[in-house]
């Protein structure tokens, strides 16, 4: 049964005359190269309360919305004459009726910052609108003194296909300016933010002292919101898809008679919804792996920690998978080896074993200091490594019955490998049987073969600026191509918001799933104007309270009108042996292709 799957394209109307009477519209264009991104002027919301939003991209020009009133041109007008760049600044009267939609959608999107609400902040800094809810501040203490070191916020931007996108951004403390690099440019250039009264941010003015916030993320760190949480209705809130729901809701009421967004639909053509079986299927096939091969685990270590985890680590092998595990200090070419090792912080870059290569044996590293805070997981993870590095020494893939897809001729994945210098080209045939070969192709004008269109694709794509996640060629060298398209999986957000509202917090049932969840789980196809479209979402069977990131949809096409084989491909998705207990994102060959690349590189 065809099912609808809610996406993140907007379905929108806009009533330009009624625009038209209540606001305006100027262009800023610079004589500079440039407007740069810290200008005071994409501030302007904060300078200047006549201005409803800033609207800004890149490059020379920035689109301000103004209250319709004879005095808009003139205050606008005073305003760049103060501000830092404003003598570069010409001002351009713009009709909406030559706005595209999109900006037109985010220009009033970034006018919500001037909208009142109790809990989520609405911020339209530097020409985006960022939102944040006081939870996801980070507070701590300097000198027995509370503050905040962390604003993360979720930037809401209507890209050209009308997709409304939302990524996380974050706004540090200046204070932590130490443990920020700046690299391509200064500290003394970034703007910097204060908290206003309405607990919303604000453009610090030249005069004020008070510490503020940059837009940069502490080395090594990254904030993270949760995409979907649905615990209770303060999680709700608090996640990515309930305040995308307030966002639009707040949107709505504002603009209650000249425009309105909601998200758009598609319809399913095709739907495999992961079951028990095929874990239980994929276990008995690692089992019988592991009892054919053996297992040796390689205590590189060799002290008395390192011989009680290799001792912990051969127990919890024997109670998961009920075979025979030897130990020992070298390894054993016949056998698939768990070699035991300290992380690379621990060597420094000296003699760091996982630099050393094997040749013909498959190894996967274990380290002690990582490993042992979740074992239990991370074995079934350590496990299907190494089979993978076993398949990749064998030339033949074993834990999935390839011959089950019914080709009857060979098939070949294809991928590309940014290197320090230039961009390679890997490829992985499979003949019907699951036996297979990998080859590098290097992009050359000189000489033709069988690859040579696939890394003409990739080539392609880069000039034109897509993402091509990986190819697929048939015998006949007809190529499918794997694209990202920035639309992603919404649940029903409205009905799920209403539930919780009233304290029904029992979504999980299997009809309860299919009305709420249904988009955002298991994997589904669609197919629009001669193109396929698939997401992998999470396992609905058994699935917890929190969805952490989105399902991204990906489109299928033909290059040179090739038909579409996709589908028949399904299955090599729904597998948990490439990310353990998830569904992988991309038929399962293309992990072995990053495999073999990583050998390569190291």
């Amino acid at each position: 049964m065809n099912t609808k799957i809610k996406i993140n394209k907007l379905a929108y109307s806009l009533n330009r005359q009624e625009i038209e009477r209540r606001y305006m519209y100027f262009a800023l264009e610079t004589s500079d190269k440039y407007i740069k991104r810290g200008a005071y002027i994409l501030d302007a919301t904060s300078l200047d309360s006549n201005i409803k939003s800033v609207c800004f991209e890149s490059g020379r020009k920035a689109l301000i919305m103004m209250e319709q009133s004879e005095e808009c041109r003139v205050s606008l007008k005073n305003l760049i004459g103060k501000v830092e760049g404003g003598s570069s600044l010409s001002i351009i009267d713009v009709k909406v009726s030559d706005i595209p939609d999109n900006v037109l959608v985010q220009l009033m999107l970034n006018a919500l910052s001037s909208y009142d609400s109790n809990i989520l902040k609405f911020n339209n800094l530097t020409g985006h609108l960022y939102c944040f809810h006081p939870e996801w501040m980070k507070h701590g203490k300097d000198k027995n003194e509370d503050i905040i070191w962390k604003i993360p916020c979720l930037e809401f931007k209507v890209t050209k296909d009308c997709l409304i996108e939302m990524k996380v951004r974050t706004f540090t403390s200046e204070r932590l300016k130490k443990k920020i690099s700046f690299k391509h440019k200064k500290f003394e250039e970034y703007p910097k933010y204060i908290i206003s009264k309405d607990n919303t941010l604000r453009r610090r003015l030249p005069e004020e002292t008070e510490s503020g916030f940059i837009m940069r993320q502490i080395d090594g760190t990254k904030s993270e919101i949760p995409f979907l949480d649905f615990q209770n209705e303060g999680k709700f809130d608090q996640c990515k898809v309930g305040t995308l729901l307030k966002v639009m809701n707040a949107f709505n009421k504002k603009y209650d008679s000249l425009a309105h967004v909601e998200c758009d639909y598609a319809e399913t053509t095709q739907r495999i919804d992961f079951c028990k079986k095929a874990i239980k299927e994929n276990d008995v096939r690692v089992r019988e792996i592991l009892n054919e091969r053996g297992v040796h685990i390689v205590d590189l270590i060799g002290d008395d920690y390192s011989d009680i985890f290799s001792d912990e680590l051969r127990t919890l092998l024997i109670k998961k998978y009920g075979i025979e595990v030897t130990i020992g200090k070298r390894v054993k070419k016949e056998e698939l080896n768990i070699c035991v090792i300290h992380n690379a912080e621990y060597y420094e870059g000296a003699m760091d074993p996982h630099e050393k290569e094997y040749l013909d044996i498959a190894i996967q590293h274990v380290t002690l200091e990582d490993f042992a805070s979740n074992a239990e997981f991370a074995i079934s993870t350590v496990v299907n490594e190494v089979l993978i590095k076993k398949d990749l020494e064998d030339g033949k893939i074993s834990l999935f019955d390839w011959e089950q897809l019914g080709f009857s001729d060979q098939i070949s994945f294809g991928i590309q490998s940014e290197d320090e210098d230039c961009s390679r080209y890997y490829f992985i045939k499979i003949q019907p049987n699951g036996s297979f070969e990998i080859h590098e192709q290097e992009f050359t004008l000189f000489e033709m073969n069988e690859y040579t269109d696939c890394v003409n694709i990739f080539e392609d794509a880069k000039t034109k600026g897509e993402i091509v996640k990986g190819l697929i060629r048939d015998h006949e060298g007809k190529i499918n191509i794997i694209k990202d398209t920035g639309i992603i999986t919404l649940p029903e957000a409205e009905e799920i918001k209403q539930l919780l509202s009233v304290g029904d917090t029992k979504l999980r049932g299997k009809e309860r799933r299919e009305e709420l969840l249904s988009s955002c789980l298991d994997i589904k196809m669609y197919e629009e104007n001669g193109k396929q479209f698939y997401y992998v979402g999470t396992i609905g069977e058994g699935m917890r309270w929190v969805i952490p990131r989105a399902a991204n949809v990906r489109s299928i096409e033909g290059y040179n009108d090739a038909p579409l084989m996709f589908e028949r491909l399904l299955p090599t998705m729904s597998v948990t042996f490439v990310h353990n207990g998830q569904l992988t994102v991309l038929p399962f060959p293309f992990k072995y292709l990053r495999e073999y690349v990583k050998t390569k590189v190291l």
